[in-house]
């Protein structure tokens, strides 16, 4: 077992989203199992985030060290490295398979890595695709240190990789028996080397974490013949936890404003402009079919749209500005109301020159990272209450 101690904000994003589930009685614990999970594999993975391709060493080092569970691992793969020895890594989660196999290649400069989940075939007519098996060959034809990312699921099927003598179990399978399968893969007949089992498993400095419970669960239940872990045995209980003594300190500042998922950042913005407006009523869009905008408020027969876009430095933002415009017609006349302002909000502190003016000219009030920062300020939002803004009913147009 390999532990390690959250980081700072991995805890602020956990924490809020157990502060959630105490808060709203009709929030799912499915929903919040997932995203305590998700968050610690990486914080960034919550609220259906995603972790974007590094461009440079440096910027893959830090989003290593925003999850401790990872920065574990890169811990173990050094070492690992220096023995000149080959690792499967086993994850469920696709999201996180991509980014494994982009960052994990560019760090230890391996190039991308074969990845083998439900997507990979076992027969391809493809010219210049690879099967499971070619991908395997692949792997184990390379002299010395290789890496390569599985599905605890598909590995499961008449696989054998003894090439490789280091399994890192980074996402845990519910079924016990589904990662005893998994590992069994460097165990089959040609083995010649000592097999190393590495667990990360994620502690939260005060109480039992979600990687712990699991851990004790999986190992009680290993033993069973098709025993499952279930929601409800997962969910951490952890003592003495209340309202009042989690997320307190967390409170989003701009500078988390890089580390936020674009879900989260949605949810945010609706929170802070329904304050800045004194709203009656508030409600995100619902994914996909939003027409253009991602937010509305409303008031005594007025209403507001909110358009806004999760940036990573600067920004046209032509587009947004379009988008909110266009939603005008369509949301006037779903809600009949008059539609008063219509925002584009953005953490990004830079903009077109011709952005402002066409906003100027459609009467679309733009609200830029400078301004988002002084938002921050007077109206402080936990990550708990964007998580349970998240999990609310949805404006839909029909």
């Amino acid at each position: 077992k390999l532990h390690a101690i959250m980081t700072a904000y991995q805890q602020k994003v956990y924490e809020g989203s157990i502060e959630a589930q105490l808060e709203d009685e009709n929030s799912h614990v499915l929903t919040t199992l997932m995203r305590l999970r998700d968050s610690s594999l990486h914080p960034r993975l919550a609220d259906g985030g995603r972790l974007d391709a590094p461009t440079s060493k440096r910027e893959i080092k830090t989003l290593f060290d925003e999850s401790a569970k990872m920065a574990k691992t890169i811990e173990v793969l050094t070492d690992i490295q220096s023995r000149h020895e080959k690792c499967i890594i086993f994850a469920v989660n696709k999201r996180l398979q991509r980014f494994l196999s982009i960052a994990l290649g560019s760090y230890f400069g391996l190039g991308p890595l074969h990845v083998i989940n439900g997507d990979a075939k076992a027969v391809v007519k493809k010219v210049g695709a690879l099967s499971r098996k070619s991908m395997i060959t692949d792997f184990e034809a390379k002299e010395g240190f290789n890496v390569i990312i599985m599905s605890p699921v598909a590995a499961g099927v008449g696989l054998t990789v003894v090439g490789a003598n280091n399994v890192i179990h980074f996402e845990r399978h519910w079924n016990p028996a589904k990662e005893a399968q998994a590992t069994d893969r460097v165990f089959r007949i040609g083995q010649k080397k000592d097999v190393n089992i590495y667990v990360p498993i994620l502690h939260h400095p005060s109480f039992e974490s979600f990687d712990v419970n699991l851990h004790r669960l999986l190992s009680q239940k290993s033993m069973l013949k098709d025993a499952v872990v279930t929601p409800g045995e997962v969910m951490p209980n952890p003592t003495g936890s209340d309202k009042h003594s989690l997320g307190a300190d967390s409170i989003i500042t701009f500078e988390d404003m890089p580390r936020l998922s674009w879900k989260q950042f949605e949810a945010l913005t609706l929170e802070l402009l329904a304050r800045e407006y004194q709203a009656d009523s508030a409600w995100l869009t619902k994914d996909g079919s939003d027409f253009g905008a991602d937010g509305v408020l409303t008031f005594a027969g007025e209403a507001i749209l909110i358009q806004a876009k999760h940036k990573q430095g600067a920004y046209k933002g032509h587009n947004a500005v379009q988008e909110i415009s266009n939603a005008n017609a369509i949301y006037g006349q779903h809600l009949g109301r008059e539609i008063t302002k219509q925002v584009f909000i953005t953490n990004a502190t830079q903009l077109a020159k011709s952005t402002r003016e066409i906003a100027g000219k459609l009467n679309v009030t733009i609200i830029d990272g400078n301004e988002l920062s002084a938002l921050c300020e007077r109206h402080p939002i936990t990550f708990g209450q964007v998580v349970t803004r998240l999990s609310k009913e949805r404006y839909v147009i029909q």
